[in-house]
């Protein structure tokens, strides 16, 4: 947690392994498995080259030496919350990533904070030797570069090796054995007597199992970058401060490791003990990892930074995926929300003008609004400026999400007040949230005689472009800002969280006009319903007809702040909420919104759908809006859990899907919108 530290494996014949600041799986090779006496070298499937028509290969070793490889079938695999196990006749391999509630760092001791904090991941092999002759159980990683060995470094406390002092395993197995080599087959048949051989790419561990018994290899792997992690503001990752070396990392996961898998166990059996079906507990133990492995935490000297990168992109807190995660920080560590909401406020808001298309060149007061991210591969952008938006495009790709970023600082900012009653954060930026609603309003009109609830100004920034939503490489139908549905959503929500929060500061004036613009979006909304269509088309303006399944997204903020009057029938947008019911019925009724297969098609005009919005929209749709999708449902999870296993094998978990394959956003930390499910 809070490393962007990974340690990658599972899909057959791929590459793998250890790896710091990545963007996808580090390219190694993977060697686990058994040794046995006639030269054979057995292996789990998780190395290149190993898949299932390739049973048996040979390879030469660099020493003229000829072992043979075989890949070890009837693999199976048990993929809990925080436990990984791949098992196949003979051998175990039991992954533990354990996460939990991270102290606040304004309130943990140091002793919390270093338990929190160490980046480590723990291994178990198993290996079973249900034959007469002895075998040896071999772990292996292969790398690009070369290995140390730990023991000298640690007076023979640990077994194992490490590489630049910012990977390594280690074992206290006294029956274990390290050695180097140039791959796992010139290893177990060396000629040589010399088990470190430094040339090598390739270190491994071995144990010896007799015939009909049974050896246990406990393996802690260890992350550490040392010094500067970011560029322009310079930070250092937090568990610096409580680990100087790689080889104190290693020694303090092994010495904690048993309260690690506990916590680990504990979260397995909370997932196993939800009421959900398999495929959504794989989806949610699949996003996790995802999101945990995306993460930094990190020192600047005074206190600590919280980021989550973009997955394979890299950019640092992109705002809207901020907005999505919010719901699994909040259920694990609102700190970091609260961290993240600072950061926008205090070096990524600004202020910019609005514009009627129609008329670029005459500019109205605009207001604060908030950057798109603060940085991509630890280089922080400049203060008010984002890594991705730059100015003069109209609707595409890397134009500016200014009224999306300032819906996301206030829905967040809502849900976290509600959640946590910080009345300290309240009163620090109540003055922001009277400027957030002064902002939506401008980008609604800045005549109030002629605002409807709904954007209809561009941004300044801009520079006469159009802004665009976090769906940027969809069409118009999700991808425009500009009086579109989903984002008109979103700008409902905000009102009513706005409303809500000037009521708990005493701002009673403002509270009601946040209340009368609430009325205005939601009237605006249901207005755009098309009889003959049968839903709300995506964009108010033109002749758009497309549908899309996110025009319910936005009723989860009120919803999880505990505001049931506002999403029921029955209260004060009750016409908007029956609208939406019908709306969703008709999209999914008809199939417009689905694929072939059952999965969830976000928008009926572009193959284009991101996990993380279905699995959101999905919430809303059984939770708040009491959808019972029957038999579809299951076939819908189906779906979209053979996405991530089929279409994204290569990439772990994934966001953005073209007809069930991952098409980008890999490696992704959103997709934990899932965690809503648990509240079901």
């Amino acid at each position: 947690m809070g490393a962007l530290a990974s340690f990658t494996c599972g899909a057959h014949g791929a590459k793998g392994g250890m790896g710091l600041e990545l963007a996808g799986p580090f390219p190694g090779s993977i060697s686990i498995g058994y040794h046995d006496t006639s030269g054979t070298l057995h292996l789990l499937p998780l190395f290149e080259g190993s898949e299932s028509s390739e049973a048996e290969r040979y390879v030469e070793g660099p020493e003229g030496t000829q072992g043979k490889l075989h890949t070890l079938g009837d693999v199976t695999r048990e993929y809990l919350w925080a436990t990984d196990r791949i098992s196949a006749p003979g051998v175990t391999f039991e992954i533990v990533s354990p996460f939990f509630a991270i102290p606040d760092p304004k309130q943990a001791t140091p002793i919390e904070l270093a338990f929190a904090s160490c980046p480590v991941v723990q291994a178990t092999v198993t290996f079973k030797n249900e034959g007469d002759e002895p075998i040896r159980g071999i772990f292996a990683l292969g790398i690009d570069h070369r290995w140390s060995g730990l023991s000298d470094r640690t007076n023979g406390t640990l077994i194992g090796a490490t590489s630049r002092e910012e990977i390594g395993f280690a074992t206290q197995n006294e029956e274990a054995s390290c050695w180097m080599d140039f791959d796992p087959i010139s290893a177990m048949n060396r000629k040589h007597s010399t088990p470190e051989f430094l040339l090598g790419p390739t270190a491994g561990l071995e144990i010896f199992v007799p015939g009909g018994e049974e050896r246990t290899l406990e393996i802690t792997l260890g992350f550490f970058k040392a010094g500067n992690a970011t560029f322009n503001r310079s930070m250092s990752y937090y568990y610096t401060q409580h680990f100087t070396n790689l080889s104190q990392v290693l020694e303090y996961g092994i010495a904690a490791r048993e309260e690690y898998l506990e916590l680990a166990h504990e979260r397995d059996e909370e997932l196993v003990a939800a009421k959900l079906n398999d495929e959504q507990k794989f989806l949610i133990a699949h996003a996790t990892r995802s999101y945990y492995g995306s993460t930094q935490w990190l020192w600047d000297g005074s206190e600590s930074v919280w980021v989550v990168n973009e997955g394979e992109y890299l950019m640092m807190n992109t705002f809207d995926l901020t907005v999505d995660m919010l719901f699994f920080e909040m259920r694990f560590n609102p700190w970091t929300v609260r961290n993240e909401l600072e950061q926008f406020a205090s070096r990524y808001s600004f202020y910019d003008e609005v514009f009627d298309p129609q008329d670029p060149n005459t500019l109205y007061p605009g207001g604060i609004s908030f950057t798109h991210d603060m940085g991509v591969m630890n280089h922080w952008s400049p203060t008010g400026r984002s890594s991705y938006e730059v100015g003069g495009l109209d609707r595409a790709c890397f134009s500016h999400m200014t009224c999306e970023q300032l819906t996301n600082w206030v829905l967040c900012a809502g849900v976290y007040l509600s959640q946590t009653h910080d009345d300290e954060f309240l009163r620090r930026y109540r003055q922001t949230l009277i400027e957030c609603f002064a902002s939506l309003q401008n980008r609604d009109h800045p005549d109030p005689e002629k605002r409807d609830g709904i954007m209809s100004f561009e941004s300044s920034r801009t520079q006469g472009g159009g802004e665009i939503t976090t769906y940027d490489s969809l069409d118009h139908s999700l991808g425009q800002s500009r009086r579109n549905i989903y984002l008109g959503g979103k700008m409902w929500a905000s009102y009513v969280v706005l409303e809500k929060l000037f009521e708990l500061s005493e701002l009673n004036k403002l509270s009601s006009r946040a209340h009368d613009a609430a009325k205005r979006a939601a009237e605006t909304l249901t207005a755009g319903y098309d009889p003959k269509l049968g839903y709300i088309p995506a964009v108010l303006e033109g002749e758009n007809t497309s549908a899309i399944i996110p025009a319910i997204e936005a009723l989860v903020y009120p919803h999880v702040m505990g505001f049931e009057e506002v999403t029921s029938d029955d209260g004060p947008y009750g016409e908007y909420i029956k609208t939406l019911k019908k709306h969703l019925k008709h999209v999914i009724d008809s199939g417009i919104c689905l694929y072939e297969d059952g999965g969830w098609k976000l928008s009926s005009s572009a193959d284009n759908s991101w996990m993380s919005k279905i699995n959101l929209c999905q919430f809303v749709a059984r939770e708040v809006l009491g959808f019972d999708f029957g038999e579809g449902q299951f076939q819908a999870d189906q779906a979209h859990a053979r996405w991530e296993r089929e279409g994204s094998k290569l990439s772990a978990c994934s966001d953005q899907f073209r007809s069930g394959v991952a098409h980008g956003s890999l490696y992704y930390p959103r997709i934990v919108t899932n965690i809503l499910w648990m509240n079901e």
